[in-house]
């Protein structure tokens, strides 16, 4: 029997969390993809990040579905932050619906981009706590993109990492269980005209290097030293065309490694995190959004009116 939670209600620093003795969830909110997992029942699932739109109930809107058999989709995510709460809280309960059998889990691992702001966090928490009803514990995305290749991410030698998504490319250092130097890049998804290699647009992958080039140059001589020959990894679905690579690695002087399935490095390591050992799950990931917490009680309850 599928978890369906109950929709959330009053002010969240009026909710009592109440006694969770589920397993851990975690959850990918990507531009294109949402996955999501529950790694101690071996259960993983990833859907498009999309959601049909809610038919209105009021008659002005009619003439807008009229002769529509499936109502619109709606994508409520772009370059990694929510942009439509309603929205996302459909997606993350329908989601989670899925992936997560009763009993109820007791937290959900959620990534987030290093480029997103307080208020960007705290929307996409919003989302998925109304959608599951328990704390929400938030790590970023290419730390658990780490994570999911296998690093040991509380090595204290740096190692680079590039987590390149759909209209989102984010690059960090990581030294010890933390990110230093984290750079971000937004850009539009679509395919536009003209060559395109690597799946990222030409003013995009340019972009990329220079990006790479300044953190590099930014590092402490004896970081950047460290840094260097250990290269840079590669992870998220836009690491996936082959040419990727060679290319990045002639333009940057530095080897590239492509993730294990990197479009999915993302969730396998929110699943490793699930069951770690609570010391790692504090280092890596300390901010937990408990049930009483404040995050903006109109946020939370139009985000619930709309699952």
């Amino acid at each position: 029997m599928p978890f369906v939670p109950p929709p959330a209600t009053g002010s969240p620093s009026d909710a009592r969390p109440s006694p969770r003795v589920g397993p851990r969830a975690a959850i990918d909110l990507g531009s294109s993809r949402v996955r999501a997992s529950v790694p101690a029942h071996e259960v993983m699932i990833d859907r498009p990040s999309a959601v049909h739109a809610l038919r209105p109930r009021a008659d002005e809107y009619a003439d807008e579905y009229a002769g529509a058999d499936v109502p619109p989709e709606r994508h409520p995510i772009r370059h990694g932050m929510v942009v439509d709460l309603p929205g996302c809280a459909r997606l993350a309960r329908l989601t989670l619906a899925d992936v997560c059998a009763l009993p109820a889990p007791r937290e959900v691992l959620l990534a987030s981009p290093v480029g997103a702001t307080d208020m960007d966090v705290r929307r996409a928490v919003a989302a998925v706590r109304a959608a599951a009803a328990c704390p929400v514990r938030v790590l970023e995305a290419p730390l658990a993109a780490a994570l999911g290749a296998g690093w040991a991410v509380t090595d204290p030698q740096p190692r680079l990492v590039a987590d390149i998504g759909a209209g989102i490319v984010e690059m960090a250092v990581i030294i010890e269980g933390r990110l230093s130097h984290a750079r971000s890049i937004q850009y539009v998804a679509e395919r536009r005209p003209g060559p395109c290699e690597g799946g990222l647009p030409d003013h995009v992958r340019l972009q990329l290097v220079g990006e790479l080039h300044q953190m590099v140059k930014d590092l402490p001589p004896r970081l950047r030293a460290q840094a260097r020959p250990r290269g840079v990894l590669l992870t998220g679905g836009g690491a996936l065309p082959p040419s990727l690579p060679g290319w990045l690695a002639a333009r940057v002087g530095l080897s590239v490694t492509v993730a294990p399935d990197p479009a999915r490095a993302t969730i396998r390591g929110l699943a490793r995190l699930c069951l770690a050992p609570a010391a790692l799950r504090a280092l890596v990931a300390p901010i937990v959004y408990g049930l009483s917490d404040s995050i903006d009680a109109t946020e939370v309850a139009d985000a619930a009116s709309g699952t």
